[in-house]
């Protein structure tokens, strides 16, 4: 007989249960972790030695915490920052199916070890699985628990916790593919079909044209004439409203329509430097006058220097020593600031997740601009982690009875689309480095008329057909004009 301590609490007796339930709850993918004994809302749980595999999956906003100094790990930094990151979407679910979104369930990185650990279980009743709770943990030292985190599509996170599992269920679990960098958490891949369904509905939308057109809120087709012509038509032609926050998104898939190879992938502002402190200070600095306005603009590729703008785009790391009483500390210059490094690629991104940054120096070595880890990463992630790429064509619409109406553009999409999955913040900063991603500025300031300032920072590539293998570990060529 089961007799769960609350109403969050499974049971299955069998892989394909557990399977079943997440895909009725629209679950594509799951993380399970038989826990430990320990592992409860105080001692937090322990996933893997990198934070990549969570952040990877699941739609995560990079933050940090209050300084810690560990007691047994030489390579703590005194004052030095807990990175942590915080779940957009979590909910427990209990065992008739209701969600109750939690609170504030987060992943701490430690990276002087490092580890990534599960944190902040309450839900906004002030509830959660009981089985979590070190009471729970003291009173049932021998009981068989299982947490799984079941990935929506888009990045959301369900959260199942089941009891009393058999033996064979055990042996079923053990036998599933590894998290990577993780020895005891487990992957189980569930088929939702979002990517096919979306070629189906892709396949009746290429080669043919399309008025350039837009759907609002309540889903009436408006004319759209303005520089996203294209991607809001093809949303358009699939039904999707836009949205802001989930522009493109359809089964948890992003779109991204480009008319050249050459394409921008993001644009996150810098969050320090002289930019940041002084925008006017920044461009009346590196800007240059035409019509009246300061512009900075050209190409910033790592490690080469922008001769428009006198600066160089450079990834940076910095390193720590020991020192003669045996503390550590950051390795310093002669005027006893942090001394940064080259980005080294190869060294894991968890152990430096504080330590990262991209800036813009000028010649002696000032920060003209500069995007801390934590920007990049929440701009990147899980909102790229898949994504069709298509190409499209626009032209001036030949038909006098549409241009008449507002429609005056008209668009075609190619049938031969990239679909493109799994990438990491490591393939991001291994692109900047690389200079297959290049930043391409565009602010404008003009004096006296605030108004009339801009401030764009546009990350590029050249080519997004060749980039695609940088950025992402699976890109697959998909003809959609038929068999």
């Amino acid at each position: 007989m089961f007799f769960p301590p609350s109403d969050f609490e499974h049971y299955a007796e069998s892989l394909a249960e557990i399977t079943t339930q997440l895909r009725a709850l629209g679950a594509n993918r799951a993380i399970l972790k038989v826990l430990p004994k320990n592992a409860n809302d105080k001692n937090q749980i322990y996933f893997a030695s990198s934070f990549s595999p969570l952040y990877n999956n699941f739609d995560l906003s990079l933050a940090e915490r209050g300084g810690s100094t560990s007691q047994t790990k030489d390579h703590s930094v005194p004052g030095s920052n807990i990175p942590e990151a915080v779940f957009n979407q979590f909910a427990w679910v209990k065992r008739d199916g209701t969600r109750v979104k939690a609170k504030n369930v987060k992943v701490i990185v430690y990276t002087q070890y490092p580890e990534a650990r599960l944190s902040g279980f309450l839900s906004v009743e002030n509830t959660m699985p009981q089985s979590l709770s070190v009471a729970y943990t003291k009173a049932n030292s021998e009981s068989k628990r299982l947490l799984v985190l079941g990935r929506l599509p888009g990045g959301a996170c369900l959260g199942l916790v089941y009891l009393d599992m058999p033996a064979c269920l055990l042996k079923e679990i053990a036998g599933l593919p590894g998290l990577e960098k993780s020895k005891v958490c487990k992957v189980l891949q569930i088929d939702q079909g979002g990517g096919e369904k979306l070629f189906g509905q892709l396949a009746r939308v290429v080669s043919r044209p399309l008025k350039g057109c837009r759907l609002d809120t309540s889903g009436n087709t408006l004319p759209f004439t303005g520089t996203q012509v294209c991607g809001y038509t093809l949303e358009h032609a699939l039904g999707i409203i836009p949205n802001a926050g989930k522009d493109g998104d359809i089964y948890g898939i992003e779109l991204k329509t480009h008319t050249q190879v050459k394409a921008t992938l993001f644009t996150p502002e810098p969050d320090f430097g002289l930019y940041t402190q002084s925008f006017e200070g920044f461009m009346r600095k590196y800007g240059y006058e035409s019509d009246g306005a300061l512009r900075v603009t050209g190409i910033h590729r790592a490690g080469v220097r922008c001769a428009k703008s006198g600066l160089t785009l450079r990834i940076r790391e910095y390193h720590t020593a020991a020192l003669e009483d045996s503390s550590i500390d950051w390795i310093r210059n002669e005027q006893g600031d942090k001394q940064p490094f080259p980005y080294n690629p190869t060294t894991p991104l968890t152990a430096k997740l504080g330590a990262v940054e991209v800036v813009l120096e000028a010649d002696d070595g000032f920060v003209a601009a500069g995007w801390s880890l934590e920007r990049l990463m929440n701009n990147w992630g899980v909102k790229h982690n898949e994504v069709i790429y298509i190409s499209a064509e626009k032209v001036v619409n030949p038909n006098t009875d549409e241009v008449a109406a507002g429609f005056e553009y008209q668009v075609m999409f190619s049938p031969e689309v990239i679909w493109c999955r799994e990438t990491s913040a490591e393939h991001l900063l291994k692109a900047i480095n690389s200079g297959v991603i290049y930043l391409d500025p565009a602010p404008k300031f003009v004096p006296g008329e605030p108004s009339k300032n801009k401030r764009r920072a546009q990350w590029r590539v050249n080519d997004i057909t060749k980039a695609v293998a940088v950025l992402y570990e699976l890109t697959e060529v998909r003809d959609l004009s038929g068999p």
